[in-house]
């Protein structure tokens, strides 16, 4: 449908697990790869804290939906976009995608251009929302590597700063520059020196690692909540 380079429908599963649930409008609606997946029902990991249940409204309320789905890219995004992000009139959306699709051949230009039409889409659909665009995501598994996925990672870094500068209510959230990420607050910012005792061996943050992660999404979105 789009040129993908993938079979885009081998999410269905998980797709229609979100879908069981009935449809809450107005929320902040997280949208991305396995950094949410991991904190949402479909497939959480070792006993980490749900987004949902964590980060709520100063009076308690729901705040947010998570609509992760882990090894996702943003052809996928796209695909799922009127099931997964239109019935729901988020009043923000925060997406998140890179990490894999670099691993399926897709370089920093074609994650831009897809993960744009992801965006312009929303901003079409609902005129005042604003968006939150993580840049590629911290992980002790890539620690001290110099590869075609950190290239790729710095290319698509620059490419999405520049377009959310670009793009009215359109955030860019570098969160390889969370000071929680980082021993020494010299270190901020360097990928190759995150904290190991944050993360699993596969990468993933462990669970203090997103108990911290919720800290930093409060933080990012207290001025919704």
């Amino acid at each position: 449908m789009f040129g993908s380079k993938l079979n885009v429908r081998r999410f269905e599963n998980r797709i229609e697990r979100y879908e069981a649930v009935p449809v809450q409008k107005g929320k902040i609606l997280f949208y991305g790869h396995s950094l949410f997946t991991r904190c949402s029902f479909i497939t959480r990991h070792q006993e980490n804290p749900m987004l949902e249940e964590e980060v709520r409204m100063k009076d308690g309320s729901q705040a947010i939906i998570n609509h992760g789905f882990g090894t996702s890219s943003a052809d996928d995004l796209l695909y799922y976009y009127s099931r997964m992000v239109r019935p729901y009139e988020p009043r923000a959306l925060v997406l998140a995608t890179m990490g894999n699709d670099v691993g399926y051949g897709y370089d920093a230009k074609d994650i831009m251009e897809i993960l744009a039409r992801v965006i312009q889409w929303a901003k079409a659909d609902f005129p005042d929302i604003r968006i939150y665009c993580f840049a590629g995501s911290p992980s002790a598994k890539h620690k001290g590597m110099k590869d075609r996925y950190t290239r790729v990672r710095k290319e698509y870094n620059e490419c999405l700063e520049a377009f959310c500068n670009q793009t009215e209510n359109c955030v860019y959230v570098p969160m390889h520059q969370a000071a929680f990420l980082y021993e020494n607050p010299e270190d901020i910012g360097d990928y190759d020196k995150v904290r190991d005792d944050l993360f699993l061996e596969d990468g993933h943050f462990n669970p203090q690692g997103y108990a911290l992660f919720m800290d930093f999404v409060r933080e990012l979105l207290d001025d919704l909540l």
